[in-house]
Protein backbone atom coordinates (compact mmCIF):
# COMPACT_ATOMS: atom_id res chain seq x y z
CA UNK A 1 0.00 0.00 0.00
CA UNK A 2 1.33 3.39 -0.99
CA UNK A 3 1.42 5.96 1.78
CA UNK A 4 1.31 9.51 0.46
CA UNK A 5 1.69 12.46 2.77
CA UNK A 6 0.68 16.04 2.36
CA UNK A 7 1.88 19.25 3.87
CA UNK A 8 0.64 22.64 2.91
CA UNK A 9 3.19 24.63 0.93
CA UNK A 10 1.45 27.87 1.83
CA UNK A 11 2.64 29.39 5.07
CA UNK A 12 0.05 29.02 7.81
CA UNK A 13 -1.13 32.40 8.99
CA UNK A 14 -3.30 31.52 11.97
CA UNK A 15 -4.31 27.96 11.10
CA UNK A 16 -1.63 25.32 11.15
CA UNK A 17 -1.04 23.05 8.15
CA UNK A 18 -1.74 19.44 8.98
CA UNK A 19 0.20 16.49 7.65
CA UNK A 20 -1.92 13.49 6.75
CA UNK A 21 -0.97 10.03 5.49
CA UNK A 22 -3.25 8.21 3.04
CA UNK A 23 -3.87 4.71 4.37
CA UNK A 24 -6.62 3.29 2.15
CA UNK A 25 -6.04 -0.19 0.75
CA UNK A 26 -5.20 -0.36 -2.95
CA UNK A 27 -8.12 0.40 -5.23
CA UNK A 28 -9.28 -1.92 -8.01
CA UNK A 29 -8.20 -1.23 -11.61
CA UNK A 30 -10.08 1.89 -12.70
CA UNK A 31 -12.48 1.66 -15.65
CA UNK A 32 -11.57 5.19 -16.80
CA UNK A 33 -9.59 8.30 -15.92
CA UNK A 34 -12.72 10.27 -15.07
CA UNK A 35 -13.18 12.10 -11.79
CA UNK A 36 -16.32 12.84 -9.83
CA UNK A 37 -15.73 16.03 -7.84
CA UNK A 38 -17.56 16.80 -4.58
CA UNK A 39 -17.11 20.30 -3.16
CA UNK A 40 -18.14 21.43 0.32
CA UNK A 41 -17.44 25.09 -0.32
CA UNK A 42 -18.34 26.17 3.22
CA UNK A 43 -15.92 23.66 4.72
CA UNK A 44 -13.13 24.93 2.48
CA UNK A 45 -14.11 28.59 2.92
CA UNK A 46 -13.94 28.43 6.73
CA UNK A 47 -10.57 26.65 6.58
CA UNK A 48 -9.28 29.57 4.50
CA UNK A 49 -10.93 32.23 6.70
CA UNK A 50 -9.54 30.63 9.87
CA UNK A 51 -6.06 30.60 8.33
CA UNK A 52 -6.17 34.40 8.38
CA UNK A 53 -7.47 35.22 4.89
CA UNK A 54 -10.54 36.93 6.33
CA UNK A 55 -14.24 36.71 5.53
CA UNK A 56 -13.80 38.77 2.37
CA UNK A 57 -12.02 35.88 0.65
CA UNK A 58 -14.05 34.33 -2.17
CA UNK A 59 -13.38 30.96 -3.78
CA UNK A 60 -13.52 30.64 -7.57
CA UNK A 61 -15.25 27.27 -7.85
CA UNK A 62 -14.25 26.97 -11.52
CA UNK A 63 -10.54 27.31 -10.78
CA UNK A 64 -10.93 24.98 -7.81
CA UNK A 65 -12.66 22.33 -9.93
CA UNK A 66 -9.99 22.51 -12.64
CA UNK A 67 -7.22 22.17 -10.05
CA UNK A 68 -8.94 19.22 -8.38
CA UNK A 69 -9.44 17.30 -11.63
CA UNK A 70 -5.69 17.13 -12.29
CA UNK A 71 -3.74 14.07 -11.22
CA UNK A 72 -0.61 14.17 -9.10
CA UNK A 73 1.54 14.85 -12.17
CA UNK A 74 -0.66 17.81 -13.16
CA UNK A 75 -2.41 16.04 -16.06
CA UNK A 76 -6.06 17.07 -16.49
CA UNK A 77 -8.67 14.34 -16.18
CA UNK A 78 -12.24 14.39 -17.51
CA UNK A 79 -14.80 15.63 -14.99
CA UNK A 80 -17.69 13.18 -15.26
CA UNK A 81 -19.73 15.00 -12.62
CA UNK A 82 -19.40 17.75 -10.07
CA UNK A 83 -21.46 18.35 -6.97
CA UNK A 84 -21.10 21.73 -5.32
CA UNK A 85 -22.79 22.17 -1.96
CA UNK A 86 -23.21 25.90 -1.82
CA UNK A 87 -24.02 29.00 -3.78
CA UNK A 88 -22.04 29.62 -6.97
CA UNK A 89 -22.03 33.31 -7.99
CA UNK A 90 -23.04 34.11 -11.57
CA UNK A 91 -19.58 35.58 -12.30
CA UNK A 92 -17.70 32.50 -11.08
CA UNK A 93 -15.43 30.87 -13.68
CA UNK A 94 -17.18 27.58 -12.83
CA UNK A 95 -19.96 28.36 -15.31
CA UNK A 96 -17.46 28.83 -18.13
CA UNK A 97 -15.79 25.52 -17.23
CA UNK A 98 -19.21 23.86 -17.12
CA UNK A 99 -20.12 25.17 -20.60
CA UNK A 100 -16.78 24.05 -22.07
CA UNK A 101 -16.82 20.56 -20.59
CA UNK A 102 -20.56 19.89 -20.31
CA UNK A 103 -20.29 17.77 -17.17
CA UNK A 104 -23.22 16.99 -14.91
CA UNK A 105 -23.64 19.53 -12.12
CA UNK A 106 -25.68 19.03 -8.97
CA UNK A 107 -26.18 21.73 -6.35
CA UNK A 108 -27.23 21.57 -2.74
CA UNK A 109 -30.50 22.72 -1.29
CA UNK A 110 -30.78 26.50 -1.12
CA UNK A 111 -32.76 27.68 1.87
CA UNK A 112 -33.97 31.08 3.08
CA UNK A 113 -31.99 33.98 1.65
CA UNK A 114 -30.41 31.73 -1.00
CA UNK A 115 -28.17 30.20 1.68
CA UNK A 116 -26.81 26.72 1.35
CA UNK A 117 -28.29 24.17 3.78
CA UNK A 118 -27.63 20.51 4.61
CA UNK A 119 -24.42 20.48 2.56
CA UNK A 120 -22.88 17.41 4.18
CA UNK A 121 -26.07 15.37 3.78
CA UNK A 122 -26.46 16.24 0.08
CA UNK A 123 -22.80 15.53 -0.66
CA UNK A 124 -23.02 12.17 1.10
CA UNK A 125 -26.21 11.30 -0.83
CA UNK A 126 -24.69 12.17 -4.20
CA UNK A 127 -21.40 10.43 -3.45
CA UNK A 128 -23.29 7.25 -2.65
CA UNK A 129 -25.45 7.59 -5.80
CA UNK A 130 -22.31 8.10 -7.90
CA UNK A 131 -20.65 4.95 -6.54
CA UNK A 132 -23.80 2.92 -7.18
CA UNK A 133 -24.83 4.32 -10.57
CA UNK A 134 -21.74 5.50 -12.46
CA UNK A 135 -19.24 3.34 -14.33
CA UNK A 136 -16.67 2.24 -11.84
CA UNK A 137 -14.52 1.87 -10.09
CA UNK A 138 -13.41 5.37 -10.97
CA UNK A 139 -12.08 8.31 -8.93
CA UNK A 140 -13.79 10.47 -6.35
CA UNK A 141 -12.22 13.80 -5.44
CA UNK A 142 -13.58 15.22 -2.19
CA UNK A 143 -12.87 18.89 -1.61
CA UNK A 144 -13.37 19.02 2.15
CA UNK A 145 -11.65 17.64 5.20
CA UNK A 146 -14.60 16.94 7.48
CA UNK A 147 -14.85 13.55 9.25
CA UNK A 148 -18.56 13.43 8.30
CA UNK A 149 -17.48 12.22 4.86
CA UNK A 150 -15.88 9.07 6.30
CA UNK A 151 -18.87 6.72 5.75
CA UNK A 152 -19.37 7.37 2.00
CA UNK A 153 -15.61 7.30 1.43
CA UNK A 154 -15.44 3.99 3.28
CA UNK A 155 -18.15 2.68 0.92
CA UNK A 156 -16.17 3.95 -2.09
CA UNK A 157 -13.05 2.12 -0.89
CA UNK A 158 -15.08 -1.07 -0.29
CA UNK A 159 -16.31 -0.85 -3.90
CA UNK A 160 -12.74 -0.45 -5.19
CA UNK A 161 -12.91 3.24 -6.09
CA UNK A 162 -9.94 5.61 -5.81
CA UNK A 163 -10.41 8.43 -3.30
CA UNK A 164 -8.53 11.72 -3.28
CA UNK A 165 -9.02 14.39 -0.63
CA UNK A 166 -8.21 17.91 -1.81
CA UNK A 167 -7.89 20.71 0.76
CA UNK A 168 -5.81 23.69 1.84
CA UNK A 169 -3.96 21.40 4.27
CA UNK A 170 -5.84 22.73 7.29
CA UNK A 171 -8.97 21.34 8.88
CA UNK A 172 -8.31 17.82 7.58
CA UNK A 173 -9.66 15.13 9.88
CA UNK A 174 -7.40 12.19 10.74
CA UNK A 175 -10.54 10.04 10.35
CA UNK A 176 -10.23 10.36 6.56
CA UNK A 177 -6.74 8.83 6.41
CA UNK A 178 -7.93 5.23 6.14
CA UNK A 179 -10.31 6.07 3.28
CA UNK A 180 -7.99 8.20 1.14
CA UNK A 181 -5.53 7.01 -1.47
CA UNK A 182 -4.07 10.48 -1.74
CA UNK A 183 -4.26 13.84 0.01
CA UNK A 184 -3.55 16.91 -2.10
CA UNK A 185 -3.17 20.55 -1.15
CA UNK A 186 -4.13 23.69 -3.05
CA UNK A 187 -2.68 27.13 -2.38
CA UNK A 188 -5.54 29.49 -1.53
CA UNK A 189 -4.27 32.11 -3.96
CA UNK A 190 -4.72 29.68 -6.87
CA UNK A 191 -8.47 29.52 -6.22
CA UNK A 192 -9.21 33.14 -5.25
CA UNK A 193 -12.13 34.70 -7.12
CA UNK A 194 -10.89 37.86 -8.84
CA UNK A 195 -13.57 40.45 -9.54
Amino acid sequence: MSKKKIMSKAPAKQGKAIERTARAPAHKPLVNDNVHVFVDDQNLFWDIVNSGAGKGFRIDIGLLTLAACKDTAGKARFIASAYVAGVIPDDDYFWEVWKQHNFVVNRGFLGHGNRSKQDDAFLIRDMTKTICREAGPSTIVLIAGDADYGPPLEFAVEEGWRVEVFTTGRGVSAALERYAHEFRVVDEEQIRLMR
